[in-house]
């Protein structure tokens, strides 16, 4: 069941109004039912490695204030989290010659995020941070709930079950903000990102060779739109549905391409996932170096080459991916050795914003290619102008896609709220509404081709 389908619109509907007239507890348990029914129908088989998964860390977790048992679960997490990656890889049929059905079963969907969330609650339980969970439906639920199950966000223990053990009250305000939340992210995901994913040619990242440098420019501008408005739409669809059940899931997007510093940038960029390497492994490691007296250059360089690395793996053990993960640990490496306390003029910070923003889409180079030859090739190819035009640049689209995407976080960054919407006039706030609604009637037509999100890859 797609997210974006007729199928789903009537499973949530059913959900709601089931979950409405329930109390706490009876919704916690209907929750974990519809989540995992949602589960089931992409894979029964996904379902059953999920429930693993909420059994083995549930148990291990009433025992994790112990050393023994807390390694043996934070290692049996990694250990089927690294097999994955590596399982998924362009080496995995080789390293591990399985049938397909077998490698089906071990590739489910949503993996990727919540045995991040798995680990996060061991750690947390080890480090006395959090109780451990005494509810199993309560926990199940934190690993398991469907709005956040294939791509996250990336939710952290004790304010979730916090949440889930409050009564929850959606009033009419609430409901507006869901509403809300979920026309933005549909503009973002079909307005915009399936719009320019539909002209990007099918070989641009795996044979660059055969693209002009102003062609190959173009394609980069319109796979970092369309990637940034893809996660970013269904992070908001998501956190609008979920606003409906009165459960607040955490933002992953503050204007990315606001940033002024490749610090800043990754506070603004897939939030839970950055704040989990932060708080887990680049923290964890530079306490780690610091009180092993490590010279200073080590204990500033090497944990956030550790963290970038992570985040590599983390999307993939491809060898593009890595250097991906490998770049961005540099600029951080390197911003931390020449970063200067003098605040910067206002002409400074906008040329900031700019060099950012150059940096990291010329790094998502690595990040879209078939192979680390692929990415070079790409990159270098940007300076050759000496090649022709060969295919129709959707000039247009982009610059509207780029005007959209610029005002919608505009408006976020002026708010200070992905709900922006909810602090407009009622009248603005009607018309506002009107105009998505509009767009959704335009753009999801008879012929509209409803891509899947990137990252239920992950």
């Amino acid at each position: 069941m797609q997210l974006i389908s007729p199928q789903f619109l009537l499973f949530a509907a059913v959900v709601l109004a089931v979950y409405y007239l329930l109390a706490r507890k009876a919704q916690n348990i209907w929750l974990l039912a519809a989540s995992y029914f949602f589960y089931v129908t992409i894979s029964w088989k996904y379902a059953l490695v999920l429930l693993a998964v909420t059994t083995l860390n549930f148990y291990i977790g009433k025992k994790a204030a112990s050393r023994a048992w807390f390694s043996l679960g934070v290692g049996l997490n990694l250990a089927s989290f690294a097999s994955l990656k590596l399982i998924s890889g362009p080496y995995g049929p080789r390293l591990l010659p399985l049938p397909p059905e077998a490698l089906h079963l071990l590739l489910p969907v949503g993996f990727s995020f919540y045995i991040l969330q798995a680990v996060s609650y061991l750690v947390d339980v080890h480090n006395r941070q959090t109780d451990a969970a005494d509810d199993l439906v309560d926990f199940a639920l934190y690993l398991t709930y469907f709005p956040k199950l294939l791509s996250g966000p990336i939710e952290r223990p004790a304010r979730f079950l916090s949440d889930l053990r409050a009564a929850r009250r959606v009033d009419a305000s609430a409901l507006a903000r869901g509403v809300g939340l979920i026309l933005v992210g549909l503009i973002r995901k079909i307005v915009i990102a399936d719009r320019l994913v539909s002209f990007l040619p099918p070989a641009v990242f795996s044979d660059p060779a055969a693209f002009s440098s102003l062609e190959k420019l173009i394609w980069l501008l319109v796979f970092t739109f369309g990637l940034y408005n893809d996660f970013a739409g269904y992070t908001s669809i998501v956190r609008g549905l979920s606003a409906l059940f009165g459960i607040e899931l955490s933002p992953n997007f503050r204007q990315p391409f606001f940033a002024a510093s490749l610090s800043d940038f990754w506070t603004r960029w897939h939030i839970s996932l950055s704040f989990w390497l932060r708080d887990y492994i680049f923290f964890p490691a530079r306490r780690w170096l610091m009180q092993r007296r490590w010279p200073r250059l080590l204990a500033t360089v090497l944990p956030p080459l550790a963290t970038m690395l992570a985040s590599g793996f983390w999307h993939g053990a491809y060898a593009s991916v890595m250097a991906w993960g490998a770049l961005h640990g540099l600029y951080l490496i390197l911003e931390q050795l020449f970063k200067t306390r003098r605040p910067p003029s206002r002409i400074l910070s906008a040329l900031s914003v700019l060099v950012v923003f150059s940096v990291t889409t010329l790094t998502l180079i690595f990040f879209a290619a078939s192979s680390l030859r692929a990415a070079t090739v790409y990159l270098l190819g940007l300076f050759d102008f000496t090649a022709q035009v060969s295919s129709a640049i959707p000039f247009i689209d982009l610059l509207a896609a780029a005007a959209l995407t610029l005002w919608l976080d505009w408006q976020e960054s002026r708010h200070a709220t992905d709900a922006f919407f909810m602090k407009w006039t009622p009248s603005a706030r009607a018309w506002g509404f009107a105009a998505a609604l509009w767009l959704m009637v335009l753009f999801l037509g008879p012929q509209a081709n409803v891509v899947t999100f990137v990252y239920q890859g992950f």
